[in-house]
């Protein structure tokens, strides 16, 4: 899951650095804007093809999506923690709240 947070944030990052390719993204992905929101915040995972579409839409390569590696990745999602010794102790929290809510969302 933290190459999914890291990947999407290198996304929102493209996103925020280019607003205007929000509309196309959501397009080209078959997102709605909560769908957007939801992969803005890791919660919506990519297919081979719609990682592609996302950098083709964006000019990078898509190795430059999947192999993005970035500790401070989460500053501006998780407001609630305080820094962490190292970023496998922060990926092995943010799965187990990731794995949480996608149980709670099964359920509804």
């Amino acid at each position: 899951m933290a190459s999914l947070r890291d990947m999407v944030y290198k996304i929102s990052s493209l996103l925020d650095r280019s607003p205007n390719k929000e509309n196309e993204l959501c397009s080209k992905l078959g997102f709605s804007s909560s769908d957007l929101q939801r992969l803005k915040y890791g919660r919506l995972s990519l297919t081979p093809a719609q990682i592609k579409s996302a950098a083709n839409i964006f000019s990078v390569e898509v190795s430059d999506l999947i192999n993005y590696k970035n500790s401070y990745s989460y500053k501006g999602m998780v407001h609630c923690m305080s820094a962490f010794s190292s970023q496998e102790h922060c990926d092995e929290i943010l799965d187990l709240i990731d794995a949480y809510i996608d149980l709670k969302e099964a359920a509804l």
